[in-house]
Formats: structure tokens, sequence, C-alpha cells
């Protein structure tokens, strides 16, 4: 993955400078403001995945599931292991598609930022 963000990198200044040179300065500032403004939010996005990922709030959630068991109770339905059965291969898919998900994320916002970056150089020259 770390071969993408260079490519995504590489392109998202030979894009910039492209875009810098032949549109005026004008037009430039609402492009700025949309591309950091997405690219922002991709690292938002991406920052709370990596964040949840990470198992940082398991200590909040177990404490929450304990509180839920203490007020609510189950069915006997759930007790069976037909139903508290989990799939290894439906994990493994899962997790493989988080991650990725998670690096497209944070790779684009990246991308976006350095966009917006270079193209406010652009517009102050």
């Amino acid at each position: 993955m770390k071969k993408w963000l260079i490519l995504l990198l590489a392109l998202s200044v030979i894009s910039s400078v492209i875009l810098g040179i032949t549109i005026q300065a004008n037009t430039l500032v609402p492009l700025i403001n949309q591309s950091f403004l997405i690219g922002l939010f991709l690292l938002i996005i991406g920052s709370i995945a990596v964040v949840t990922r990470s198992g940082f709030f398991t200590i909040f959630l177990r404490g929450f599931k304990q509180l839920k068991g203490m007020f609510f109770r189950k069915p006997r339905m759930m007790d069976s292991d037909i139903v508290q059965a989990n799939d290894p291969a439906f994990e493994e898919k899962k997790e493989a598609i988080v991650r990725i998900g998670t690096s497209l994320l944070l790779n684009f916002g990246t991308g976006l930022i350095v966009f917006s970056i270079v193209l406010t150089c652009f517009y102050y020259l």
C-alpha cells in the first residue's frame, strides 16, 4: 500500500501543478476549499476507523454490554450454539475489507490535502 500512497501523492502533485498553471486564480479558490474539506473528511473517517480497529473502545463496549445484561434479559434462543457461531471465513473477509477501506480513506484523504496545499501555493504566487 505504500507504493499506492507514493503514486497517489505524485499524481496529486502533478495534477495540481498542471491545474495551477492553466486555471486562473479566481477559479482556484473553490477547488482548493472543496478538495481540502473532502480530504479532511476522508482523513477523519479513516482515523476513526483506525482508532476503532485498534481496540481503544473495547473497555467501554464491554461495560455497556454488562449494563445491558443487567437490565434486559436475553431470549433463550440466543443462548443456542447455532445463533452464536461465528464464521471464520466471513470474519477474515470482513477484516480485509475494513483494512483496505481504511487505507483507501487515509490515502485519498492525504492525496486531496496535498493537492489543495500545492494549489494554494500556486494561488499565492
